[in-house]
C-alpha cells in the first residue's frame, strides 16, 4: 500500500506530552496508510534540526518567546519565517505532500493555507483549546506575564485564527461545545468533525498493580484514602478550589489524602498551591508529586480510590474535553468531575461517577459519597467507565473519525484537480 504523506504543522514543544498524538497519528494512521511528518518548536535548537520521533520524521524550528512588547512583533516574524523554511525542507524531502494539518498555531496555519492553495491540496486545522481567548483572560487576571502583552497577544492571535478557520478545508475542534463556539465565529458547522480526547484502553489496568503499591507505600499512603488530581497545577486552573473542597471532605473522613500528580505552568504556581494548603491547615493531608513521567501516571491513579476533575467553568474550560477524566475511567477508577458540556456527557453516559456543579460544598459531598462506597461498589462503577471508555474514546476510535476526514478531504481535493 503506497503511503500518503501529511505535513503536520504542530505547536506542541518537541517532544510533546500528549500520547494522543503519538499513539493517533504516528502508530495508528501510519497503519491506515498515512504517514506524518512533523514540524514542531523546540527549546533545544538555534536553527533547523531533523529528529525522528515514532518513527517519523520531526523538523524542529527554534521556540521564541517575546521579552517585551516591543519585541512581540520581531519575534511573530521570527516564528513565521522558520515555519515558512521548515515547511518548504519538509516539501524538498518527503513531499510531495496529499494534504497539510495544523495544531493550534495561526501562523503555522497561515503557511498551511500558502501552501495548500500553490500546491492545490487541502488542508484541516485541530484546535485542542481556545488559546487565544486564555491568553487574553491571563490579561485580565493579570497572571504570566504582562497584561498589555497577553492582551495584543491574544486578540491578533484571535482574529488571524478565526480568519484561517474559515479557509481549510476541515477544522478538528476538540468538542461538541467548542463546535459550537465556532460556528458563533461565523465557521460553518459542516466542516467542522468535533476530535475530543482519548486514552490508551488496550492495557489491563491490573499490570500497574504491584507499581501503585510501592507508591503508596513510598508517599506514606497505605491505608489512606486517596483523591487524585492529574494535570497541570497552573493558577488559571484555579486548583484553590480543590483545596478548600478537601478541607470538607477531611472534617468526615481523616484518612482520606489528596495527590496531586503534575508540574505546574511556572515555578510559582505549586508554591502557590502549597500556600492554599498551608493557610488551609491541610498541608500534611496534600501530597504535590511535582512533573511526573507521562508512562507512570497510570500507576498513580490505579493506587487511588477516586479521580477529580475540577475544571473552572469559563469560556475556554467550557469548550474543553479533559484527559484526566478520561485516564481515570479508563483505568477503572471512579470520578467526580465539574459540569462543563465535555465532562457532563462523559459521566452521564458511562456512569463512571459524578458531575457536580463548581461549589465547594456539592463537589465535596460528591467525593464523601463516593468514598463511602464499598471497594467492590466503587470498582463497579469504575468498570461501567471503563467499558464506556473503552467503546467511545480509544485511541482507535478516534484514529477512525481522523481517517474519515482524511479520505473526504483527499475525494474533495481529487475533485477540485
Amino acid at each position: 500500500m503506497t503511503k500518503k504523506t501529511v505535513l503536520f504543522l504542530c505547536a506542541e514543544t518537541f517532544p510533546p506530552p500528549y500520547a494522543f498524538l503519538e499513539n493517533v497519528f504516528n502508530k495508528i494512521l501510519l497503519k491506515l496508510g498515512f504517514q506524518m511528518i512533523w514540524v514542531m518548536p523546540s527549546l533545544e535548537t538555534n536553527g533547523i534540526e531533523e529528529v525522528e520521533w515514532a518513527g517519523s520524521p520531526v523538523i524542529l524550528i527554534p521556540k521564541i518567546r517575546p521579552e517585551s512588547i516591543i519585541d512581540l512583533g520581531r519575534c511573530y516574524w521570527q516564528h513565521l519565517h522558520w515555519i515558512k523554511k521548515a515547511a518548504l525542507l519538509a516539501l524538498k524531502q518527503y513531499g510531495p505532500f496529499q494534504l497539510i494539518q495544523v495544531r493550534d498555531d495561526p501562523a503555522m496555519a497561515y503557511v498551511a493555507w500558502r501552501l495548500a492553495k500553490r500546491f492545490g491540496i487541502p488542508w484541516c486545522y485541530q484546535i485542542s483549546h481556545l488559546k487565544e481567548e486564555e491568553v487574553m483572560m491571563y490579561s485580565r487576571m493579570r497572571i504570566y506575564g504582562s497584561p498589555l502583552k497577553n492582551l495584543i497577544k491574544g486578540v491578533v492571535g484571535l482574529l488571524l485564527r478565526n480568519l484561517l478557520l474559515r479557509r481549510c478545508n476541515v477544522v478538528f475542534p476538540i468538542s461538541g461545545r467548542m463546535k459550537e463556539t465556532l460556528t458563533g465565529y461565523r465557521l460553518p458547522p459542516g466542516k467542522m468533525v468535533p476530535l475530543p480526547e482519548g486514552v490508551d484502553t488496550s492495557t489491563d489496568p491490573e499490570c500497574f498493580d504491584s507499581e501503585a503499591k510501592r507508591i503508596r507505600e513510598e508517599l506514606g499512603l497505605v491505608n489512606k484514602k486517596v483523591v487524585i488530581y492529574v494535570g497541570t497545577m497552573s493558577r488559571f486552573r484555579q486548583l484553590d478550589f480543590l483545596l478548600k473542597v478537601f478541607r470538607l471532605v477531611l472534617d468526615q473522613y481523616r484518612d482520606a489524602h489528596l495527590l496531586m500528580v503534575g508540574g505546574g505552568r511556572t515555578s510559582e504556581d505549586l508554591e502557590w498551591l502549597k500556600r492554599k494548603a498551608e493557610r488551609l491547615g491541610i498541608k500534611k493531608e496534600v501530597t504535590m508529586t511535582g512533573w511526573v513521567p507521562r508512562k507512570k501516571v497510570p500507576a498513580y491513579i490505579y493506587g487511588s480510590q477516586l479521580g477529580v476533575s475540577p475544571v473552572p467553568i469559563n469560556r475556554v474550560y467550557v469548550n474543553s474535553s479533559p484527559i484526566k477524566l478520561l485516564e481515570y475511567l479508563a483505568l477503572g477508577i471512579p470520578a467526580v468531575a465539574s459540569d462543563i458540556p465535555e465532562q457532563r456527557e462523559v459521566i452521564l453516559e458511562s456512569g463512571g461517577g459524578m458531575c457536580m456543579p463548581w461549589d465547594v460544598i456539592e463537589f465535596a459531598n460528591a467525593i464523601k459519597n463516593i468514598l463511602g462506597l464499598t471497594q467492590s461498589e466503587r470498582c463497579a462503577i469504575g468498570q461501567h467507565g471503563r467499558g464506556w471508555v473503552k467503546k467511545n474514546r480509544d485511541y482507535c476510535v478516534l484514529a477512525g473519525k481522523v481517517y474519515g476526514a482524511y479520505k473526504r478531504m483527499l475525494s474533495i481535493g481529487n475533485d477540485e484537480r
